[in-house]
């Protein structure tokens, strides 16, 4: 069995029985890795009959996530106080530990005013805004983290225009020039650090890389993203904002470069989408095969996993110890050699609407301790 410590960047190969693991591992437990929970610094939650922090509390888990920052777009959105003392009271308790952004364009002015732990940063993601209310909000708000969807909301369209595909009609260009603004228009009203989120165009790439010259900026690559290719899209399932690019090659390598930063799942749940691209909205529910998605492209294990947990975490400024997770104590164990087909009917999420429906990926988490106790094993919930 392999033991990989991201903190201390080391790869151990150590007996099994060091852990108490629920039951005898597999004969080719030299593939088996144990390493700390993951962290995903972008993932929806809807409540009001759809996914709730109980649903997503097991599908993070299924998926090997043990701390889940959630995005601002909820209905209502999380825009003052009360909203947010709503989420926490919901999220307490929980086995996962759920962070919270707040909306850009709420009622809040200062973050650290507020009487709530946990709190992320401030948050454009899943909100509708223009020029306008971008610079209302730089001018009212305290300077702090930003998650930023970089988008142009005035020029629509699902799909880039060079896919081909039904509606497409939004310029390649788009996130780009969102990016150059939020980030210059930011910098003028003393905000400093900015996350850019599911990044999707080689054009954005060139201009975070400009834009680090002036300002913290850090950003993410999504399953989809890393995945597709526009010729691959041929489902409702597949609309997801941004659009899929052409740049899939690009966005990797850049990642394995270093130049995007962290991996997240964006996981946007819905029960079903319609049959038809007009009428579907955006998002896949994937948190739970994301970990899967990311072993089956890259390969790297280490390289997948220092993304998905220290790396995060230095975003947000915060480590594993102040968060209260312990390794091993707190850990996930994930067949490296396990392969399945995806089917979203099994999953834990609400969400069924899967861009992976029918993939095969390669790496499957088989189990998640929290503080010394197995929660999850072998596709079995022992506690919750």
């Amino acid at each position: 069995m392999l033991v990989y410590d991201p903190v201390e960047k080391k790869t151990l190969s150590v007996e099994e029985s060091i852990i108490d693991f629920p039951e005898k591992l597999p004969v080719h437990s030299e593939r088996l890795l144990l390493t700390y929970p993951l962290v995903d610094l972008h993932t929806h939650v809807r409540l009001n009959s759809g996914e709730d922090y109980n649903s997503l509390e097991r599908a993070s888990i299924r998926g090997g996530f043990g701390v889940v920052n959630i995005q601002p777009n909820t209905n209502p959105p999380i825009s003052n106080e009360g909203v947010l003392r709503h989420h926490k009271a919901l999220s307490y308790g929980k086995k996962v530990l759920f962070l919270h952004t707040l909306s850009f364009f709420g009622e809040v002015s200062d973050l650290q005013a507020m009487q709530c732990n946990g709190i992320s940063g401030w948050s454009t993601d899943g909100l509708s805004y223009h020029s306008e209310d971008l610079l209302e909000a730089f001018l009212t708000k305290k300077p702090a983290l930003l998650f930023d969807h970089s988008q142009l909301h005035e020029l629509p369209g699902d799909f880039y225009i060079s896919s081909r595909l039904p509606n497409a009609r939004r310029p390649y260009s788009n996130e780009a020039i969102a990016i150059f603004r939020t980030v210059t228009m930011g910098l003028e009203f003393g905000f400093t650090r900015f996350h850019i989120q599911h990044v999707s165009t080689a054009e954005s790439l060139e201009t975070i890389e400009y834009l680090r010259k002036k300002a913290k900026i850090s950003c993410e690559l999504t399953p989809h993203h890393c995945y597709f290719l526009p010729e691959m899209i041929n489902h409702p399932d597949h609309k997801i904002n941004p659009p899929i690019s052409k740049d899939r090659d690009n966005l990797n390598d850049a990642l394995r470069k270093g130049l995007i930063d962290i991996l997240a799942t964006d996981h946007a749940p819905h029960p079903e989408k319609p049959p038809t691209f007009q009428d579907a909205p955006y998002g896949s529910s994937h948190i739970e095969v994301a970990l899967s998605v990311y072993l089956t492209v890259f390969e790297d294990f280490r390289l997948v996993i220092d993304r998905l947990t220290v790396a995060p975490l230095q975003v947000i400024g915060i480590s594993f110890e102040d968060l209260g997770f312990r390794f091993p104590d707190d850990s996930i164990l994930i067949d490296l050699n396990a392969e399945f087909s995806v089917d979203s009917s099994t999953f834990e999420s609400k969400g069924k609407n899967c861009a992976f429906n029918g993939c095969i990926l390669r790496g499957k988490l088989i189990g998640f301790r929290r503080k010394g106790r197995w929660v999850y094993w072998d596709g079995q919930f022992l506690e919750i």
